[in-house]
């Protein structure tokens, strides 16, 4: 039987086209928790089935070393996108926090101090639960941990010096709370590792591919990265991640690094699309939606603090958010928390402004009926 380690919603879900979902009594859902955000464009995209459909006709892997005209396909859209870097293709996000660790570690020798932020979540495995903050998370696996500083996001510039190998950082914190990083510290940030020589890595497993509103969020909160993390919308929800680092940082020694199905020729196709989409702006509109969204819910005269960039969106509530979650799914929107207080919405960019009408009042009566 399946691990219980997920605990259960209580719904089996069967069928979905684009922003909707539907369960296996027929109940439909307007689906702003989209797989932790991993389903960018919503479910059965069309584009997206018809590539994995065709995708699906030749080789689904090919093993290291060899090429294949999908990958080819994603350096091309890589390289338009996100000029001048290397790249990397894994599985999912918390592999591409491990491949980040493992590369700043390689190419910044004799270092030997790494930097996060509190309330930061860079996956379960252990190199990226190492980056994780929350104890809840680490502290059965404390004594095989790698060694992180996890500081307040106003102390790193002063912290960072000439034995920092790496500071990773959230554009905006999901787990975390949805907490944008302010743009000036990102700026000082950014100023204090180049000083130091030390590698600034942003993990955008949430926020990248247009989710904020530009191809990586780090450009929106004065991050200037030299290594970044991509995964969950990357192939519109289809297994992917990808590190992406400046070529002049170096590069792996050959063996050091791998992955079995990294790269393969169905994900590949997938994210050459996927990237190609958000290039053309096809984001735009869903962020504007959104936006509305928050500055409705904000004038609404709730107790609330509302927060978020583009898609992503938290909102701290008075009562615990895990009430209100639950009674937004009995009511037909379903969301996430981002801690006891937080609930986070994470709409695909086909979200429509009619969903959006449909959740600010659901939630509004939901919170009413829990205070």
């Amino acid at each position: 039987m399946l691990s219980s380690m997920y605990g259960s919603r209580g719904v089996q879900l069967v069928s979905g086209r684009l922003g909707r979902v539907v369960d296996r009594e027929g109940r439909e859902y307007v689906d702003w928790f989209t797989a932790h955000g991993a389903a960018l464009f919503g479910h059965q995209d069309p584009q997206l089935v018809q590539a994995l459909k065709g995708a699906a006709e030749g080789l689904w892997t090919v093993g290291a070393g060899f090429d294949h005209p999908s990958r080819r396909a994603l350096e091309e859209e890589v390289e338009r996108c996100l000029p001048g870097r290397r790249f990397f293709v894994c599985n999912s996000g918390t592999e591409a926090v491990e491949c980040a660790l493992k590369l700043c570690i390689a190419l910044r020798p004799g270092r030997t101090r790494l930097i996060a932020a509190r309330r930061a979540f860079h996956g379960r495995t252990l190199g990226a639960l190492s980056l994780t903050f929350n104890p809840k998370y680490r502290s059965k696996f404390d004594p095989f941990l790698c060694r992180v500083e996890h500081l307040p996001p106003e102390r790193i510039p002063e912290a960072i010096d000439d034995r920092v190998a790496a500071v990773f950082l959230e554009p905006v914190q999901g787990e975390g709370g949805v907490h944008p990083l302010d743009a000036e510290l990102g700026r000082r940030i950014t100023r204090a590792a180049a000083e130091h020589q030390a590698i600034l890595v942003a993990d955008e497993v949430q926020t990248g591919m247009g989710r904020c509103g530009r191809m990586m969020a780090s450009h929106l909160v004065g991050l200037e990265p030299q290594v970044v993390c991509l995964a969950k919308g990357l192939a519109g929800g289809f297994p992917c991640g990808m590190v992406l680092w400046d070529r002049d940082l170096g590069d792996f020694s050959p063996g050091l690094h791998g992955s079995t199905y990294g790269g393969n020729p169905l994900a590949c196709s997938l994210a050459a699309l996927s990237m190609g989409r958000i290039r053309s702006g096809e984001h735009l509109e869903a962020c504007r939606i959104m936006e509305a969204f928050r500055r409705e819910l904000a004038g609404a005269g709730l107790d609330v603090q509302v927060r978020g960039l583009g898609t992503m969106t938290g909102v701290e509530v008075p009562v615990d958010s895990s009430g209100i979650v639950k009674s937004l799914q009995s009511a037909g929107l379903l969301a996430l928390q981002a801690g006891p207080r937080v609930v986070r919405f994470l709409p695909s960019i086909k979200v429509t402004g009619e969903d959006a009408e449909m959740a600010l009042d659901l939630f509004i009566r939901s919170l009413r009926g829990a205070s």
